[in-house]
């Protein structure tokens, strides 16, 4: 276009075609604007609405973007030797295009390769990394008491040597633990003597003949005798729960209901001196654990159900296999626990404030501890008489049948065994032991001895064949 500005007699002007400018401008795509100016900026041809180029030099092209009536454009501008100016201005759709065409074409490969090299990279992250997340779960999976070392022999070398510091670390804590274990024991088991001693010399002074004023100092002494004695107990199994804290004592096979039944000889006859309805509702539970420790549990739950039960009130021990596992409960209709201190309940030396009883709040703390050595969960609440009910689910013990325990099912499918009539079973046979060994202290009149009335301490009790058909007790167990 500059080549064929001529001068004319009116000035220079544009010498070509209309059909040859149109050939020039033609694109399928983007409009074509073009400017010529002279070299004092007048507009020789094209479209005037083109801005004016920036300064130039001869013959060096400049690009630059620029407006045609408010349409975007890219520019291209040059200047010649005779002082004109060609500006070229081009709409941006091909340049768009272009730009989505290199988009597509390299953003799918780019995002493949930056994929697979996150991939690669987080692959190598959690391998490297897996054992330290193992190490971690170990600790977090751990109770406050488990002081066994780490093993260290899949752990990266480069953390080796502070797993081992860990380590050393937790055998300082296990010895010094130990030592105040067997401090609690000893002190505990060493008070255990003189405070036997005392309160058998108390009950002796209080079943021989005093004078009333000084009867009344001795009876507090006695009550001081025997919570002095709890506490010394509770101190003692606390301490051996907390030594077997480290799983050292093994587990083996044991039933909930066996361990129920035997507590059947120590606790009705507290229950009756207290005038307390104690009932036992037992089915099989087989579990894994240490039948010590869970008596010491079920012994703990049934002694604060009866110090804080009322007179006249009723304690229910339950053991089975519900839905969520092997379950062992203990129900009263005593004062019952506030929600609000629920969790704070099984913290060692709490008690609830304002309520009755002389416990020293180490029952539940024992029953904390035994439970999470035994992985098994507990519930606490408020039963449907506004008592509490503390109930302990277990892990299910694994299933292995002997020949004699399908007989036993076999059995009880054929007799099933009611469960209110099994638990009165369970007191029957404990007042046939005691009247076994009890001489009698009157004698009976016929009628009496017809019904089969027995006296056993000067309290009399009717006793009946235990059967599916008759309930000899009729409700509760007393």
């Amino acid at each position: 276009m500059a080549e064929n500005v001529r001068q004319g007699a009116n000035g220079p002007r544009l010498d070509m075609l209309a059909q040859a400018q149109e050939a020039l401008l033609f694109d399928s795509d983007d409009k074509v604007f073009f400017q010529i100016r002279d070299a004092q900026g007048a507009v020789i041809a094209g479209s005037p609405e083109l801005a004016p180029p920036p300064p130039m030099n001869v013959g060096e092209p400049q690009f630059f973007d620029g407006k045609h009536a408010d349409t975007p454009l890219r520019i291209a501008a040059l200047r010649v030797k005779d002082g004109f100016t060609v500006q070229v201005g081009e709409t941006l759709n091909k340049r768009k295009r272009i730009v989505r065409e290199i988009i597509a074409a390299e953003l799918l490969p780019t995002a493949i390769i930056a994929l697979a090299a996150l991939g690669l990279a987080w692959t190598v992250v959690v391998r490297g990394v897996a054992p330290l997340s193992k190490v971690r779960s170990e600790i977090l999976s751990r109770s406050p008491n488990d002081l066994r070392p780490l093993d260290v022999r899949e752990v990266p070398v480069e953390i080796a040597p502070a797993i081992n510091a860990f380590n050393h670390l937790l055998a300082q804590l296990r010895g010094s633990s130990a030592v105040q274990q067997r401090f609690f024991a000893n002190a505990a088991h060493q008070l255990r003597t003189p405070l036997a001693a005392l309160q058998m010399h108390v009950d002796l002074l209080l079943h021989s003949e005093l004078p009333n004023n000084l009867r009344r100092e001795i009876e507090p002494m006695q009550a001081s005798a025997a919570r002095a004695t709890r506490l010394a107990n509770q101190l003692l199994v606390l301490a051996r729960a907390e030594a077997y804290a480290d799983r050292s004592r093994p587990m083996v096979p044991v039933n909930l209901q066996g361990i129920a039944n035997g507590a059947v000889q120590e606790w009705v006859p507290r229950a009756i001196a207290r005038d307390i309805d104690l009932g036992f509702e037992l089915a099989d539970a087989p579990i894994v654990g240490d039948a010590t420790l869970i008596a010491e549990v079920l012994n703990n739950l049934i002694d604060n159900a009866l110090r804080y039960t009322p007179s006249g009130g009723s304690v229910t021990v339950r053991c089975g296999v519900g839905s969520e596992g092997p379950y062992l409960s203990v129900e009263d209709t005593g004062p019952g626990i506030p929600e609000s201190v629920h969790e704070r309940v099984f913290e060692r030396f709490f008690r609830v404030q304002g309520t009755p009883g002389d416990g020293a709040g180490l029952g539940l703390a024992i029953v904390k501890e035994v439970a999470e050595q035994h992985a098994a969960a507990i519930k606490l609440e408020t039963s449907r008489t506004s008592g509490t009910r503390i109930m302990l689910v277990f892990p299910a013990a694994p299933q292995t049948q002997t020949s004699t325990e399908v007989v036993s099912q076999a059995r009880t499918a054929t007799h099933p065994r009611e469960p209110q009539t099994q638990r009165s079973a369970i007191v029957l046979n404990w007042l046939r032991s005691v009247v076994a060994q009890t001489p009698p202290v009157e004698s009976m009149a016929d009628d009496d001895a017809r019904d089969g009335a027995w006296t056993v301490r000067r309290i009399p009790l009717k006793c009946y064949p235990a059967d599916r058909d008759r309930d000899p007790l009729e409700g509760r167990n007393k």
